[in-house]
């Protein structure tokens, strides 16, 4: 399509710049307005499909009505023989995928500077009614000037949309799914935030959360497992922005930041540390958050109490300033008047109601500020919910960490003095986060799914090395029965750990058989129940009839009886000429065989393999002592198995 073709009589293609499994996106050029524009075009195999065309056109509707420096404009939309594009906004710059797959993590402040950006042009998505449903890295362009720019609203939906019935299918990146959505439930504003809470993450570590073999078992993590750390890939990520990605990833909506306003504010927060601002924004991340006033129901604090009544104390007894004070003369009047209002004796009880009142004032200060004060349990909360609690009830902290195998890294283990004891105000009490497991220390994997021991020896900072499977009875099927290492045991980080998974009785694995000759290769399988299937040969510097690969490779787990196909080396160039110049070509054979025992008929499987094909020249249920001959034409590197019931009886060179 580049070069030439001209849309609607306007904009010129000039070349491709990308795409996705939807649409591809062109470089064009608007010869209207002579600028340059980015051209989306719908992928011709989707052009008959109604719903995919009606999900194109969305797009250019949804992105159409919003307007913000971090989305990408969208200017004009149509179709020209069947071709349906959406012309936008042209960015000079790369994805954030490809930044950081090219660079790594991104320092804290620049990823931070791009999730304002992002929750910014979310909240503005919101407010319009608008989900994206697929926030994530590729669809996040960084212009030259290191502006972020959201992109790609081709599957977004309206609050309180229905889902299509027909469409079963969870469509978005599964890397970045919310659990929600992964479970093909309606999706929220918040779906988006816990896919930016994904973007994020990847940002500060060069790393997704989750990962697996295949989508399934990626959306299972997004449903399952636990919200891993970001500070387990870079210990020195600061703790509070640790826990805006746990609040963010977390598996309940209702766990979640309510709105893009309140991921935002804690963004903001963590971006006036970063920047070393320790004026009010910090002050307003330590202290706990107070509401603005409305006609809801308000919790006050006592502190908060204690602090209202000082300043009513202040603003009407002795604390008025000097230049606000009235005349003596003034004041002489006032007096003279209230006596004459109230009398002297309606007077003088109102003064000493007064002191009575102050008094008590007085001494509930006195008593708070110089009593006891109750230590609040702190175990399993963030530093950031700790630090809230803490400076709520008058107490401060000191933090060291920990490893702990079994706690959420960046949470309380262990705290002293004890929750519910009796300190005095002020007191710092002292803190244990954990570290998650101890690098190199191997985990018990027993009865873990392979996904699980993954995880589990990731945090370790552990590998799975090769998995074999067998069948153990009783034990729950596609577990790990057995690890090459056993738990507990401290390692160098990196090392590998074998494990073996169970299966049914009437599977196997195919074994490792590269590098094997065909006649160990073909006995390998057989002692595993396994047939060859077809034979290939390849060029290869390995010494002829090598086993240079197979299909399924190692590991895969077979139902008994099924065949393996091999890829085998046709031998070293020297000897392959050798071959060539001596004219060798192929023979005739004659194979006998004797059907041994007595008794009933014996199924009879004859199978010829040579340089080119593997073929079966009889399959026949045959008598005991039955003489079986067949005449065959084969080519070099020629064999011959037959087997008796299933089991190998014979193996033999041509």
């Amino acid at each position: 399509m580049e070069g030439r073709i001209t849309l609607n009589g306007r904009y010129e293609i000039i070349d491709k710049i990308g795409g996705g499994g939807m649409a591809e996106v062109f470089h064009g050029y608007d010869t209207v307005l002579h600028r340059d524009v980015g051209i989306k075009i719908l992928r011709d195999q989707f052009i008959q499909d109604k719903q995919f065309v009606a999900r194109f056109r969305q797009e250019a509707c949804n992105a159409a009505c919003l307007s913000h420096p971090n989305i990408v404009n969208i200017y004009d939309s149509g179709n020209e023989n069947d071709i349906y594009y959406i012309v936008m906004e042209y960015v000079v710059g790369r994805s954030l995928k490809e930044v950081i797959e090219e660079n790594g993590a991104l320092d804290y402040k620049t990823a931070v500077r791009y999730a304002i950006g992002i929750a910014s042009a979310l909240k503005q998505a919101h407010d319009h009614s608008i989900v994206h449903c697929d926030v994530k890295s590729q669809n996040i362009l960084i212009d030259t000037k290191g502006v972020p720019k959201i992109t790609d609203f081709g599957i977004a939906r309206a609050f309180g949309q229905p889902s299509n019935a027909s469409d079963k299918n969870v469509i978005g990146s599964v890397y970045y799914l919310s659990p929600e959505q992964a479970a093909g439930q309606p999706v929220t504003p918040q779906s988006d935030l816990y896919s930016l809470g994904v973007v994020l993450f990847e940002m500060l570590t060069g790393k997704l959360p989750y990962d697996g073999d295949t989508p399934l078992e990626v959306a299972r993590m997004h449903l399952e497992s636990s919200t891993p750390s970001a500070r387990r890939y870079d210990p020195d990520i600061p703790y509070y922005l640790d826990n805006i990605i746990t609040k963010a990833l977390a598996k309940n909506p209702r766990l979640r930041y309510a709105t893009a306003d309140d991921f935002l504010t804690d963004l903001k927060h963590a971006q006036a540390h970063l920047l070393g601002d320790t004026g009010l924004e910090e002050e307003a991340w330590t202290q706990p958050r107070k509401k603005p006033v409305s006609d809801e129901t308000m919790v006050i604090s006592k502190s908060d109490m204690l602090d209202g009544l000082l300043q009513s104390q202040k603003a009407e007894g002795t604390g008025q300033p000097e230049k606000d004070r009235k005349p003596e003369k003034e004041n002489a009047e006032e007096k003279d008047s209230l006596l004459e209002r109230y009398g002297k004796k309606k007077l003088l009880a109102f003064f000493l109601a007064a002191i009575v009142v102050l008094s008590g004032i007085i001494y509930a200060i006195l008593g708070y500020t110089s009593g006891d004060v109750t230590v609040p349990d702190l175990k399993g909360k963030t530093i950031v919910e700790a630090e809230a609690i803490l400076t709520k009830d008058k107490l401060g902290y000191t933090l060291t960490e920990e490893y702990d195998a079994k706690a959420t890294p960046g949470v309380i283990i262990k705290q002293n003095p004890a929750a519910h004891s009796r300190v005095k105000a002020g007191r710092k009490i002292q803190l244990v986060v954990s570290k998650g497991p101890e690098p190199g220390v191997v985990p018990d994997l027993k009865k873990k799914t392979l996904a699980e021991a993954t995880a589990m020896l990731e945090k370790a900072k552990l590998k799975v090395g090769s998995v074999t499977v067998k069948y153990e009875a009783g034990a729950p099927q596609g577990t790990v029965i057995s690890q090459s290492i056993a738990p507990k045991q401290k390692v160098s980080e990196g090392t590998s750990v074998d494990l073996v998974m169970n299966i049914s009785g009437n599977q196997t694995v195919v074994p490792s058989l590269t590098g094997l000759s065909l006649s160990d290769a073909r006995s390998q399988l057989s002692s595993m129940g396994l047939t060859i299937g077809s034979i290939q040969t390849a060029e290869s510097d390995k010494a002829k009839d090598t086993v240079l690969s197979s299909s399924p490779d190692s590991g895969a787990v077979l139902d008994k009886g099924s065949t393996v196909s091999l890829v085998i080396s046709a031998g070293k160039k020297e000897e392959k000429k050798s071959r060539s110049s001596s004219g060798s070509g192929g023979s005739t054979r004659t194979i006998g065989y004797t059907v041994p025992g007595s008794g009933n008929a014996k199924n009879v499987k004859i199978i010829v393999s040579d340089d080119s094909s593997t073929r079966t020249i009889f399959s026949d249920a045959v008598a005991p002592g039955t003489r079986i001959t067949r005449t065959v034409n084969v080519g070099s590197g020629a064999s011959v198995q037959i087997y008796v019931n299933g089991e190998l009886a014979e193996d033999k060179a041509l």
